[in-house]
């Protein structure tokens, strides 16, 4: 009983369930998520905090980066109950902003990796030669 448990703690926040749906497009650094869903670092550490802890993630360093994903166990259950909750899911206004977001900001990616940091808009990191920090 301790997944499921878990996994509905992951999934009782609006933010952490914002996060979990974001990571359905694949490995985000914890700056693109920041930025994305236009919430602190220290904020989205908290609530990667207990979602690290539902196993629904995995987290990996690059560098100075770190990046999550959904988990082999976690994406089945982000899917499903993304895939159930679909029609109240598309005509979120948060959900809407944060997709759009996300999309800019992975734009900025070089090589499909973050090279850009925290707190950049797609508009600074375009005009600044070292990009946003």
């Amino acid at each position: 009983m301790k997944p499921l448990v878990a996994a509905a703690r992951a999934f009782s926040d609006p933010t952490r369930t914002r996060i979990l749906l974001a990571l359905r497009t694949g490995e985000l650094c914890v700056c693109e998520l920041s930025d994305a869903l236009k919430v602190t670092q220290s904020t989205l550490s908290t609530h990667l905090q207990v979602i690290r802890a539902s196993g629904l993630v995995e987290t990996r360093r690059e560098g100075r980066w770190s990046y999550y994903s959904l988990s082999d166990a976690g994406k089945p259950v982000v899917d499903a109950l993304a895939r159930l909750f679909a029609p109240s899911l598309s005509g979120d206004a948060a959900l809407r902003g944060d997709t759009k977001r996300l999309r800019a900001r992975l734009s900025l990616r070089s090589g499909g990796a973050c090279c850009v940091g925290f707190a950049c808009s797609p508009r600074t990191a375009r005009t600044t030669s070292k990009g946003c920090r």
